[in-house]
């Protein structure tokens, strides 16, 4: 197949999924194209037999796309949020049929409305903020209608009526910390539900014979244990970890966690949800607190001189700064978790298959973390060779406020590759 051309600027970004069958059924603010996907697949010479894994799945656009070329695939997710939308990603035959019972099942929901009052709390807090209340009630009507019908399991119709609630809400949902203030156009539920649909429908015409369920296997778990991976059996990987940059996966879903009861409350988000992830923001801190020193430990010693002077630095900026945040307390372990996610998948690569990692360094209270430059190392002391760390754009100049620091050393995004 020919290989996509695209300007290599948006190959670490999201922006052209919506012009991808599947793929733009979802999105998140995070994330890489399909374009570099395919691009990786094609340099790697995949034939029929070949598996692709991405570690860190998020909304699935390495899985959609190696499905879309038949290939079979594997991918970690441990949001449990991420990972049903993620299989709602993934078409299985007669997939296309079973919309019409999905809309049924809406439409029947919004006019069967639920008084938010049954909300708890803090999702009745948070959600009224973003929803005028009629709406909610509307929604919550298709909730409760749905999980009474024997589409309850539907990992579909739960995209369907997640896509349908961004689309309902009046506040920017697009992933920056769905800011009640923040606004936006809304649609009704019934419009929104149409316009998803059309989309829906249209795609699956392309792929109504394909069956991505029967090649795509998600686990909704952490990446740090692959043991449902034999060794020596991957191809490809293709995945872009969390940036060390105090960016909250947990709070970026807050609004579907509250909305499907998956959480209830901020700590169950901690429980729940960040407890589960690579640590990568302060407020993820539960439990990684008191294991610093294990986590060093566990690290290549050959990062030890640098990694401890990054901590003491920003141990000496917390105690002059008015929000005191912990960054000083996320460096091992991050560092520590993703040395053990890359050693599993040194494990279950094939001699000779390519690792591609999107990655972007960071600056915490102004000080640099070079992130790419960190884990190009581990990947040596791994036993990965031919290592390469390309950079592929400028990021982080529109968060240079008066209120938070950037770096010296400009920020960007880089494309690890290697080979086992």
């Amino acid at each position: 197949m020919r290989l996509m051309i695209l300007d290599k600027q948006k190959l670490p970004t999201n922006t052209t999924t919506q012009y991808h069958a599947i793929h733009r059924w979802f999105n998140f603010i995070a994330g890489f194209s399909p374009e570099f996907v395919w691009n990786c697949c094609e340099k790697a010479n995949l034939d029929d037999d070949s598996k692709i894994l991405d570690p860190f799945a998020g909304c699935g656009t390495t899985l959609v796309e190696a499905c879309k070329h038949g290939l079979r695939c594997f991918g970690y997710e441990p949001n449990p949020f991420f990972c049903r939308i993620t299989q709602g990603k993934l078409p299985f035959k007669n997939c296309l049929e079973s919309l019409e019972t999905i809309e049924y099942i809406l439409l029947n929901g919004f006019q069967n409305s639920q008084e938010i009052s049954i909300l708890p709390d803090a999702p009745f807090k948070f959600l009224t903020q973003l929803f005028d209340q009629q709406t909610l009630s509307s929604l919550l009507g298709a909730k409760q209608v749905l999980l009474k019908s024997d589409f309850k399991n539907s990992e579909l119709a739960f995209l369907i009526l997640s896509k349908v609630l961004d689309l309902c809400s009046h506040s920017q949902t697009d992933g920056i910390y769905k800011a009640p203030t923040s606004k936006k156009q809304s649609k009704t539920p019934e419009c929104a539900l149409k316009y998803i649909l059309a989309i829906l429908r249209k795609d699956l015409l392309l792929f109504k014979e394909n069956n991505f369920k029967s090649l795509a296997r998600l686990f909704e778990h952490s990446s740090e244990n692959m043991s449902e991976i034999e060794k020596d059996t991957i191809s490809l990987i293709v995945t872009s970890p969390p940036y060390l940059n105090n960016f909250d996966y947990a709070e970026m879903t807050r609004m579907y966690l509250y909305f499907w009861g998956i959480a209830n409350s901020w700590s169950e988000i901690t429980n729940q949800v960040r407890s589960k992830l690579v640590v990568n923001t302060t407020t993820a801190l539960k439990g990684h607190k008191d294991k610093q020193d294990i986590y060093r430990e566990k690290i290549p010693s050959i990062l030890y001189s640098e990694l401890d002077y990054i901590v003491y630095k920003l141990q000496e900026e917390r105690k002059i700064r008015a929000g005191k945040k912990e960054y000083n307390l996320l460096v091992y372990p991050y560092f520590f978790q993703m040395t053990q996610i890359l050693k599993e998948c040194y494990r279950v690569m094939k001699r000779n298959a390519y690792i591609n990692i999107m990655i972007a360094d960071s600056a915490l209270y102004g000080i640099h973390i070079s992130t790419p430059q960190y884990l190009e190392v581990i990947l040596q002391k791994i036993g990965f060779r031919e290592i390469k760390c390309q950079f592929i754009r400028k990021r982080g100049h529109r968060w240079l406020l008066e209120k938070r620091d950037g770096s010296q050393i400009g920020l960007g995004e880089y494309h690890l590759e290697a080979l086992k």
